[in-house]
This record gives C-alpha cells, sequence and structure tokens, in this order.
C-alpha cells in the first residue's frame, strides 16, 4: 500500500502523522543545526518546500526527536536541545500598504509571545516588539528565529508607490537579527528572490547565503536518485496501466519535470509539488507548478521593463549578475533564475570568472511560460493563444508557410498601441517565443563564419532560414542570405531548405513583406 502525497501540507508534524510519504532530506537539516551557531539565507522558487523546511527546523530546535524517528536525523549526533523559537511567516502579513504590513507583523510577533508564554508591550511598532521578544526569549534560551516568505511584501508591492516605505518597514525589522547576533542560536531566512539595493539585505550581512552553495543544492526538489528510490513502482504501475515501455515512461517524466540545478556541479532535482500531483492525478501530463499559483509578479516585471527574453537564452550570464535581483536595474536572467522559469543548463569559467548558460528547467516550465509571455505581449487570453499554437504546429509540419506568416501577423497586430514603444524587441521576443512553443528545433542568431543568421527553425524534414528587416525590402533579407551563403552549413542534411526574408514595417507595426525561395 503507497504513502499518500500531500501537495499542499506545510507543517512536518502534519506529514508525519498523517503518515504522508516524506522524501527524507534531514541530513541537510543535520548539517545546518549541527553547528553551535548558524545564521543562514536560501531562495528557491515557489512551491519547493520551502514552508515545509521551516517546520522541520521548527520541530528539530524545539527537542521534539520522536518525529524524526526512522529518518537520517535521528541516528546522527545532535542534542535535542529545545530552544525558544521564534517563526514568522511573512506572507500572512496584509501587504496592501506599509501601515498594514507593520500591524500584521506584530500580530505575528504577539503570536509568537503567547507561545513562548511571554508579556510584550503595547507598542504599534512592529520592529520594537521585534527587538523586546527577541531580548525576553533570550532568558529561557539562545533565541532560533525562522522566517519564511521574507520578500513577500516587496514582491507584491514592486511598482507600488508606497515600495519604499514597505522596505523600510522591513529593513527596521530584519536589522533586529543582526543586532541580537549575541542572542541567537540559529537564523534562518527563505523566500523567493534575493533583492539587493532596493532591499533588507544592505545591512543585514551576517547571514550567510547558501542558495547557490553546492551542499545544499539539492536540499529543495527530487533528484532522480530519490524519485527511483521512493516512486519506482508508482512509476512502473503507471506505465503498465498506460500501456507504455518503463524507460521511455521515465524519459517522459524526466522531461517534463526534471531539471532544476541550482549550482553548476549538482545534480538536476524535480520540483516536489509538481511531481506530486501528477502522481495524484493518476498520472496525467499536465501543468502543475503555473496551475498552483499566478505568475502574474514575473510577467508584471517583463511587461514594465521592457525586458528582452531572447537574449537571456543566448548570452552567458557571469555569476556575480545572477547574485542579485535589484528593481533599480531589473535584469532577466536572476529575476528568472531565482523564481525558477529558468535554470542553470551548463557554465564555463573566462578569466576567473564563472559564466552561465539558462534554458527552461522542463517541458512543463517551457510550455506554459511561453504561452503566458505571448499571451503577455499581445493581451490576448491564454486560450486563444493555445488554439492559434497548435495550428501553427499543424502549419509547421506540413510546410504551410502562408498559414504561419497569417497567424505570426495576428500575433503581432494583437500588441496593444501603449506596449509598441520597443517594437524590434517584441517582434523577436514574439516570433522566438511562438517557434519555440511549437516544439521546432530553433535557433537564433547563429553564428557562422560569414555572419549571422536571424533564425534557424529545423522541421522533420524542412530548415527554414529566416531573415528579418525593418523598413527594407524582403527581397534585401534574401539577397543576404544568399549573399552570405546562410543555407550552406545545412546542405548536408538533406533536407529541403526554405528562404524566408521577412520586413517589418515601424510605421504599421507588422509584417508588410514575406518572400520565400525554395533552395535548389
Amino acid at each position: 500500500m503507497y504513502q499518500s502525497i500531500t501537495t499542499s501540507n506545510y507543517t512536518f508534524e502534519d506529514t508525519i502523522r498523517g503518515n504522508y510519504l516524506y522524501v527524507d532530506k534531514t541530513d541537510f537539516f543535520h548539517h545546518l543545526v549541527n553547528e553551535e551557531k548558524g545564521f543562514y539565507f536560501l531562495s528557491r522558487p515557489r512551491r519547493f518546500g520551502k514552508s515545509l523546511s521551516v517546520s522541520i527546523l521548527k520541530n528539530i530546535f524545539k527537542g521534539n526527536k520522536e518525529l524524526f524517528k526512522g529518518l537520517k536525523i535521528y541516528n546522527l549526533p545532535y542534542n535535542w536541545k529545545s530552544y525558544p523559537v521564534i517563526n514568522l511567516n511573512i506572507s500572512q502579513a496584509d501587504c496592501t500598504s506599509a501601515d498594514q504590513l507593520n500591524k500584521g507583523l506584530c500580530n505575528a510577533l504577539y503570536e509568537n509571545a503567547i507561545e513562548l508564554n511571554i508579556q510584550l508591550s503595547d507598542s504599534t511598532n512592529s520592529a520594537y516588539l521585534f527587538r523586546e521578544l527577541i531580548y525576553k526569549a533570550k532568558d529561557i534560551g539562545k533565541v532560533v528565529i525562522l522566517i519564511d516568505e521574507y520578500d513577500k511584501p516587496l514582491v507584491e508591492n514592486i511598482y507600488a508607490t508606497h515600495i519604499e516605505e514597505v522596505r523600510q518597514i522591513l529593513e527596521n525589522f530584519y536589522i533586529n537579527i543582526k543586532a541580537s547576533d549575541e542572542h541567537l542560536r540559529f537564523v534562518f531566512m527563505t523566500g523567493v528572490t534575493k533583492f539587493s539595493k532596493v532591499s533588507v539585505f544592505s545591512k543585514l550581512n551576517n547571514l550567510r547565503d547558501i542558495t547557490m552553495s553546492e551542499a545544499f543544492a539539492t536540499m529543495y526538489g527530487y533528484t532522480q536518485d530519490e524519485v527511483e528510490h521512493y516512486f519506482s513502482d508508482r512509476i512502473d504501475t503507471l506505465a503498465d496501466k498506460n500501456k507504455v515501455d518503463r524507460i521511455e515512461y521515465r524519459e517522459k517524466i524526466q522531461k517534463w519535470y526534471n531539471g532544476f540545478r541550482f549550482h553548476k556541479n549538482a545534480p538536476t532535482v524535480y520540483n516536489p509539488v509538481s511531481l506530486g500531483m501528477f502522481f495524484n492525478e493518476g498520472g496525467e501530463f499536465s501543468n502543475y507548478w503555473f496551475s498552483t499559483g499566478s505568475p502574474t509578479f514575473i510577467f508584471k516585471v517583463l511587461k514594465k521593463q521592457n525586458i528582452d527574453f531572447f537574449e537571456t537564452f543566448n548570452d552567458y550570464i557571469p555569476d556575480f549578475v545572477l547574485d542579485s535581483f535589484d528593481v533599480t536595474n531589473m535584469q532577466a536572467a536572476p529575476l528568472l533564475l531565482q523564481t525558477g522559469y529558468l535554470t542553470i543548463e551548463s557554465s564555463k569559467t573566462m578569466f576567473d570568472t564563472t559564466l552561465y548558460k539558462l534554458n527552461f528547467p522542463n517541458l512543463e516550465i517551457q510550455t506554459a511560460f511561453e504561452h503566458h509571455l505571448v499571451g503577455m505581449l499581445t493581451e490576448r487570453n491564454q486560450q486563444d493563444v493555445s488554439i492559434e499554437i497548435v495550428k501553427l504546429q499543424m502549419a509547421l509540419l506540413a510546410n504551410d508557410t502562408s498559414t504561419m506568416q497569417r497567424i505570426l501577423k495576428s500575433h503581432l497586430a494583437a500588441i496593444p498601441y501603449a506596449n509598441r514603444s520597443h517594437m524590434e524587441e517584441n517582434y523577436q521576443n514574439i516570433i522566438y517565443s511562438v517557434f519555440r512553443l511549437l516544439g521546432a528545433e530553433i535557433h537564433n542568431e547563429v553564428h557562422i563564419n560569414n555572419g549571422r543568421i536571424d533564425t534557424v527553425i529545423v522541421n522533420r524534414d524542412h530548415i527554414y532560414i529566416f531573415e528579418f528587416k525593418m523598413n527594407q525590402p524582403a527581397k534585401v533579407a534574401i539577397a543576404q542570405i544568399k549573399e552570405k551563403g546562410y543555407a550552406i552549413p545545412y546542405l548536408s542534411d538533406g533536407k529541403s531548405i526554405t528562404l524566408i526574408g521577412i520586413n517589418f514595417s515601424k510605421k504599421k507595426r507588422n509584417i508588410v513583406e514575406w518572400v520565400e525561395e525554395e533552395m535548389v
């Protein structure tokens, strides 16, 4: 009989006492708590088990050893001493204004005080109350502070007029952690992002950031070995039920849900919620990660900043660029990496600097993200986008370039006038995203010995070579493809080759010419 899998339980006690399946990660927690004193920060994308990890730490520091019976940490050396724990989930505070945030933090502190049997003053200043709670809790013992979703007030107010007031509330609040250093046994802060300048970290510099530490890279999510250990029977049962080869079924599951990498040398991991829902839904391949939460924040940023999404896939990103998230100078790479929409595909070292190549972690994230991206750029609903993508897939398979042209025009025509200040970037983003959605092999800005090809799409029996121009005749684009010999690297593939020149009109804000020519 299989243990039930829960994807919405955030407390360790309920997971264990409810006999839910728990993939044992307690050796990582032992590594953290076994130090005499530890101050840590770790960010991970949403639905990766951050809240559950905070609950695990709380039970360790409460000395609840019997909850861990049968798990790795149970037999590892640790004193299981009980400490006063201050556990704050910032997501529970109302973030609609700085005043509401302050009140929410005060309420959370009073709740912790009741649990610790501590009497706090009647102050309405959350920073003062936090300092008071730590000072009084130290009389019980060295204090443990656990903070979940520390960044939610910043994320939810990223373009709000009161963002600076919110930031100031948080900075004044969190600075108590550094100021109370001598009274603290352990600190653990977690969230989705790591903010920099408009942040709480400018003064809170005594935390060790283990977000991209190799030692903790697989602390969240399931490795392939863990999937085989805990879920192998389930996978075999589903494969047999669906009458598919077991090995092929495993490969498909990996393609859909594996792929998150949090250190260049670390193995990839599955998102635990996506995989859990996949099993709970009887092995139905679907997009579970997006369906469990709105990606509004991400697309709001991408749209507001006119970020060039395409460049993020083609450039190697220096490690220091990925280290933080700066609202005053938004960049796609750290935003999309920290929030889990992109992950580390590969890395290389040049001049003592580590450079990262990013890509989508898996098929689940890629398809959902690109549908949302096209919908965001064109302000079309997801159903219309999905229907036209299917039509475009059929057109590509049938080598029906007239339908391809019509659908691309309709997407470009749907871009609202107010969003057209950066039309050239939007053209490239939309066309790149649309063709990636097809599942076709697409390469942008392909470097060859004699130039750079704008776009190459490789179909099962056909290759399309695109050259884009702005306010220039499409025949100029075709002439460039021929003159530069863009098709030469593909002549030995044995596939038909079509050259396509496209002219975008800056005035009409769409494709005005589409000229194509077959290679003979």
